[in-house]
């Protein structure tokens, strides 16, 4: 990695020589020099590249062009890490304010940064914020797979966990009923994440005080898991949760919170 780092640094050396300091490609080299160092965990390093490769991106394409919302994108990514999570919000809505302009409503770098805004606002308990781009993933996975996709129910659970955060039970129910319904048919009634739903709306009707529907739905849930050996655990559910949309930084290369460009 460290190796190849070097000679991606030499090649852009190399661009300037013969294309001059202000290029796409050699905007697109910086921000590939950043994306490298983030993954090596250098932020600093990281930081030089992709606010250099932002800042070319403006002056040659424009600061309204889908290339310079993924160089947003990728130093919100860098501050989230160090925990500046105010930079980044105002750096992932910059972000999105570009997609929703350039791109197709199904686009999956829109759907990039609704999901890793919403995700930051989550974080920071602003779950009011969170919704209407939770509500966007939705449609646009509909859009993208149609509406009996497993994509769009995990979609619909995360909105419906979220629901349930805000207290809002009445919106929550029918979104996991119709995730529930979509994984049943899509990916069969004893898959995993069915149980995990059975789970959740177990748990929804616990709180809501049907504790005779909540029993029934914990107790298909469980039959569900026995069939699982490796999902089998010994605790009743104490709270919702989502289907796999939140990712940890750095778990995998590339880092899921890094925006390499959708083709």
């Amino acid at each position: 990695m460290y190796g190849f780092t070097f000679l991606r640094r030499r090649a852009l050396q190399l661009e300037e020589l013969t294309l001059g300091s202000d290029s796409a490609d050699n905007a697109k080299t910086l921000n590939e020099l950043g994306v490298l160092y983030y993954l090596q965990n250098n932020l600093e390093a990281a930081k030089v590249f992709l606010t250099r490769s932002l800042e070319m991106r403006q002056r040659v394409l424009g600061p309204e062009h889908p290339d310079c919302a993924q160089s947003l994108n990728n130093l919100a990514a860098l501050h989230s890490e160090r925990r500046e999570y105010e930079l980044a919000e105002e750096l992932y809505e910059s972000a999105l304010d570009i997609r929703r302009r350039a791109l197709s409503p199904d686009h999956p770098s829109l759907a990039y940064t609704v999901k890793h805004l919403a995700m930051l606002y989550k974080r920071r308990g602003r779950l009011e914020k969170a919704v209407p781009l939770y509500e966007l993933a939705v449609e646009i996975r509909e859009k993208s797979f149609g509406p009996k996709h497993p994509s769009v129910a995990t979609a619909l659970v995360n909105l419906a966990v979220l629901y349930c955060q805000l207290k809002q039970h009445g919106k929550a129910l029918p979104m996991y009923e119709r995730a529930l319904k979509v994984y049943e048919d899509s990916l069969g009634r004893s898959h995993p994440r069915v149980g995990e739903t059975l789970k959740n709306l177990a748990v929804l009707s616990y709180e809501e005080g049907d504790f005779e529907k909540a029993a029934e739905l914990y107790k298909r849930a469980m039959e569900i898991r026995e069939t699982e050996p490796s999902l089998v655990c010994g605790k009743a559910p104490s709270r919702h949760s989502s289907s796999g949309d939140t990712f940890s930084l750095k778990n995998t290369l590339p880092s899921p919170h890094l925006d390499l460009g959708h083709r």
